[in-house]
C-alpha cells in the first residue's frame, strides 16, 4: 500500500527537471520534487533499452561472449547483448546484435521475460530472447568491440555463476531463466 501512495504522490507532485548530460546513448536528468512535505532530488539515467540473447548451439551449449568492459576495466563473460537504436524493434535489434557479436542469425527467436537493469536510478529495460536454430551470418561488429566466443554447457554456466566468474546481472538472470525453462 505504501508503494502505491508514493507513486500517486510523485505523480501529482510539483517537480522540476534539469538535463545534466545528453549523450549518444544515455542522458542524465536531475528531478526535484516535493515528497512527504520535503524537497527530494533524484538523478535518473535515461536509457533507450537493450536486448539480451541466449544463443543455443546445436550441441545445446550456450554461446557467451568474452569482452573488455571499459566501465569496470575488466574482461567479463556475458550473454550477447546490445543497445536498441532509436525506435528500433527489439526483435530486429536482437538479430542484428547476434550477427555482430557472434556471427550467427537465429531462425527461431523467442521473446522471454524482460527486466530492468537498475531501476533505482536507470530506466534501461532489457528484452530477453532465446535464440535457437542458429545459422552463420556475420555482420561487421562495432569498431570498439573485440569479442571472443565462448561455448559453455548450462552446467558450466551455473558453476561459473556460483564461483563469481559470471558476474554480469543480465547474464546471470538470462542463464537462470533459461535453466528454469529447461526443467519444465
Amino acid at each position: 500500500m505504501k508503494a502505491e501512495q508514493q507513486k500517486e504522490q510523485e505523480r501529482t507532485a510539483e517537480k522540476t527537471e534539469e538535463w545534466i548530460y545528453r549523450g549518444k546513448i544515455v542522458q542524465l536528468k536531475k528531478e526535484s520534487f516535493k515528497f512527504d512535505h520535503k524537497i527530494k532530488i533524484a538523478e535518473v539515467v535515461q536509457h533507450p533499452g537493450a536486448v539480451v540473447m541466449i544463443p543455443v548451439a546445436p550441441d545445446g551449449k550456450l554461446l557467451l561472449v568474452r569482452q573488455y568492459r571499459r566501465a569496470i576495466k575488466e574482461i567479463i563473460l556475458e550473454l550477447p547483448a546490445g543497445t536498441i537504436e532509436h525506435d528500433e524493434n527489439p526483435l530486429l535489434c536482437a538479430q542484428r546484435e547476434l550477427q555482430e557479436e557472434i556471427g550467427f542469425r537465429s531462425e527461431k527467436m523467442t521473446p522471454l521475460n524482460g527486466f530492468y537493469s537498475a531501476p533505482g536510478f536507470c530506466s534501461e529495460y532489457l528484452h530477453l530472447f532465446l535464440a535457437e536454430d542458429l545459422i552463420p551470418s556475420v555482420l561487421e561488429s562495432d569498431d570498439d568491440e573485440m569479442i571472443d566466443l565462448i561455448p559453455l554447457s548450462i552446467e558450466e554456466c551455473l558453476d561459473k555463476i556460483e564461483k563469481g566468474e559470471i558476474c554480469d546481472a543480465k547474464t546471470v538472470s538470462g542463464i537462470l531463466i533459461y535453466e528454469r525453462m529447461m526443467k519444465k
